[in-house]
């Protein structure tokens, strides 16, 4: 790989680590953060751990997979990884996952696989969280690269190309890869895959054919599983806001509350589950592979893996039943999870704080949180052929 081409955007070299370390552990700012998470390493301790980091692989292995770990158990009630018959350990792929939250969707993923003995992938992630120079250090010492966003005009197919052909370059070298399936989280949990994401992976690229453009990257499409989304009510007022104020868009400081809140926010129970490869499924589908001609279809098969394979639990059923006015039978929940998901949803929208001048609309804000919590179970029975009233029927 042609590390000059992409050093705008890929993880650190094995040559950078130490002094990206150096740099990073005499930034007061970050110990003071450090030393607010309380986690078992002393600030001592942890500079003689990273002295002994190498790679960036040593940084996830030695560093940040205990920090992962610690907001699991602090976070989370429990935290699985399902599926890992669809792949082989020692091979690489391109994880593509629907998206929550937005940093522990692939964090959870990288520990989850390694501790199985896998590879862990490099992590896409938008440049427009990089609110400090040291974040983007951080990240790219932590096997991230980077997409380019708010770009103009040629700027954005070269970003697109640059990344496309680093991807591609990675695959080659036996790397595994991350990417969320669009730009920026769902906010109403309906997941689906962009296009525009497939056809910028096919960029880098010699055919111009869609699914033969994307086979060497090996596509798996990931299903992740939140009980509780920390952020559910931040999606929920940015979408008021959205309807209130023309033309309103999130400030750097709201992509900050929403790290700090998605990673230190209760999550209950979270669950991973690893598809089938993309080429098998195309493959068993019975279907010639000239009927993928177009990242429209593509999409969609990726989706209805993604979407067959969602962890559900009360507060989705609960949720749909409250929008539908009446008690479906998908789900026998208890009255008890129907009184703690009514006081959850209460709750959630007490958290909203909107602009001045903007009054909260429980009633829109409510319909939000319940389709968010909803709509996963709608995906899951359109994706097995179910749909709602046959369901119900």
């Amino acid at each position: 790989m042609d590390l000059k081409k992409y050093e705008s955007i890929r993880p650190l070299a094995p040559e950078e680590v130490q002094e990206a370390i150096q740099f990073l552990t005499s930034l007061e700012p970050l110990r003071a953060i450090y030393e607010s998470l309380h986690l078992d390493q002393s600030w001592d301790e942890l500079l003689q751990v990273l002295a002994t980091c190498r790679c960036v692989e040593d940084f996830k292995l030695k560093v940040s997979s205990h920090w992962v770990k610690h907001i699991m158990h602090q976070c989370c009630s429990s935290v699985e990884l399902t599926g890992l018959e669809h792949i082989a350990k020692e091979e690489a792929y391109t994880y593509i996952s629907n998206h929550r939250d937005i940093i522990l969707d692939s964090a959870f993923l990288n520990v989850l696989l390694a501790d199985k003995g896998a590879k862990f992938p490099e992590i896409a992630i938008g440049d427009n969280l990089m609110l400090y120079p040291w974040i983007e250090i951080l990240v790219k010492l932590n096997g991230s690269f980077l997409v380019r966003r708010n770009l103009q005009g040629r700027e954005v197919l070269l970003a697109a190309r640059l990344l496309s052909e680093y991807m591609h370059d990675a695959i080659a070298e036996e790397k595994s890869l991350w990417i969320a399936q669009r730009e920026g989280r769902s906010k109403d949990s309906t997941d689906k895959t962009q296009p525009a994401l497939l056809k910028m992976l096919a960029l880098g690229a010699k055919s111009r054919h869609p699914l033969e453009a994307l086979t060497p990257l090996r596509i798996v499409p990931v299903t992740c599983s939140y009980e509780y989304d920390p952020c559910d009510y931040l999606k929920a007022q940015e979408m008021q806001h959205k309807r209130d104020i023309e033309g309103f868009k999130k400030s750097p400081a709201d992509d900050g509350i929403n790290m700090r809140t998605g990673l230190f926010g209760w999550k209950g129970r979270v669950s991973f589950h690893i598809g089938r490869p993309l080429n098998e499924l195309i493959a068993s589908s019975g279907s010639k592979s000239e009927a993928y001609d177009t990242p429209e279809v593509i999409a969609a098969r990726i989706d209805k893996e993604i979407h067959s394979n969602y962890k559900l639990y009360p507060i989705n059923y609960i949720a749909l039943d409250q929008l539908e006015g009446k008690k479906l039978g998908l789900y026998n929940y208890t009255a008890e999870e129907e009184a703690k998901t009514f006081e959850y949803i209460e709750s959630r929208i007490d958290l909203v704080e909107l602009q001045d001048g903007v009054t909260p609309d429980r009633a829109f804000l409510r319909q939000c949180l319940l389709t968010m919590y909803a709509n996963p179970v709608r995906s899951l029975l359109q994706a097995k052929g179910e749909g709602l009233e046959s369901s119900i029927g």
